[in-house]
């Protein structure tokens, strides 16, 4: 045997055992491998499931996950960015099947109007993740003025904020307008020399926060947990008045109008429309059944603000991690 046909014996030989690996392993082809998992069920070939994006980093980790294994089940998906308030008409509409976090704190109306007026959308359960929005600035700035670590001090070093936007008020930079925010109405309420800047996005904000620690400037932002960039950069949050009734009243009664307190612990939910346990019953299975830490969908949000995208940094999760996400989809396959 010569040795061209030496190699091209060795080749083959590894050729076949590469073949055999890859049609072993459940998740190749993009999804979630783990050999306890189910195959797609061709039922579910010709169902495509939309879930919402909303326009922050734990949604769309959120959505990637799904969306993997909702493949595995053989199901299509479609990922639909759209904002968080006209996420819930449009699952009432059957235009959305689900969307995965929801911040209870600024939907109030819409839980009452859409889930308890059983207008089309039901509660899809936990998913686990607690959120915390709030004011934050570089706790750099607390070190050298301690009184900045609460409203009262903040008002009194406005001018240690202020920027040619804002004139001799301070500035607090929002994200995207279309986030839940009670912001202008904490300012009014409190009497406070400020003025709510807003700076477009998610990756805006965080431009910011990356120019300010670079050279230790003065920022104030509204922000929140849970966030890869917050093990990133070492951020205090300011204390804002206790949560009262009349707070809670004014976010799901008035549009905030009157809110002078700090934004409440969020206990996020997921939201269903409410025809997808007929339309799809091993979809709502495992939607319903999703239910993860802060810590699990930061690790996903990292690789992401690395440069991934949502669907390969979640499928890296997913391979991190087949035990707490195969009794999903047990869940779902016992559906099936």
């Amino acid at each position: 045997m010569t040795f061209r046909r030496q190699w091209a014996v060795v080749a083959l030989v590894a050729v076949t055992a590469m073949l055999t690996a890859a049609c072993g392993d459940v998740g190749d082809g993009g999804g979630a491998s783990s050999s306890a998992s189910a195959g797609a069920n061709p039922a579910n070939a010709n169902i495509t499931i939309k879930l919402a994006v909303n326009g922050w980093v734990g949604a769309a980790a959120n959505a990637g996950l799904a969306k993997d294994l909702l493949e595995k089940l053989g199901y299509k998906v479609d990922l639909v960015k759209i904002d968080e308030f006209a996420q819930f008409p449009a699952l009432a509409r059957g235009q959305l099947d689900a969307t995965l976090e929801v911040w209870p704190s600024g939907h109030g109306a819409d839980y009452e109007k859409y889930i308890q007026g059983n207008a089309g959308v039901i509660d899809g359960g936990k998913i686990g993740v607690i959120g915390q929005i709030g004011w934050w600035l570089p706790t750099y700035m607390v070190e050298q003025h301690p009184e900045l670590a609460t409203w009262e001090g903040l008002n009194k070093n406005a001018s240690l904020f202020a920027t040619a936007e804002t004139g001799s008020q301070g500035q607090l930079l929002d994200g995207d307008p279309s986030y839940v925010t009670f912001d202008g109405e904490i300012i009014k309420s409190l009497g406070l020399n400020y003025k709510v800047v807003y700076a477009g996005s998610e990756a805006a904000e965080l431009t910011a926060v990356k120019q300010a620690f670079a050279n230790e400037d003065p920022v104030l932002l509204y922000f929140w947990t849970p966030h890869w960039a917050q093990a990133k950069y070492d951020l205090t949050m300011v204390q804002l008045p206790e949560v009262t009734s009349a707070c809670t009243d004014a976010a799901n009664n008035n549009g905030g109008k009157g809110y002078a307190c700090a934004y409440p612990e969020d206990d996020l939910y997921k939201a269903f429309n409410a025809d997808l346990q007929t339309k799809a019953p091993q979809a709502f299975a495992l939607l319903s059944a999703i239910n993860y830490t802060n810590d699990d969908q930061n690790s996903i949000g990292l690789d992401i603000s690395a440069g991934m995208s949502p669907e390969d940094a979640a499928h890296k999760w997913l391979d991190a991690n087949p035990t707490k996400w195969q009794p999903w989809m047990d869940a779902a396959n016992a559906a099936g």
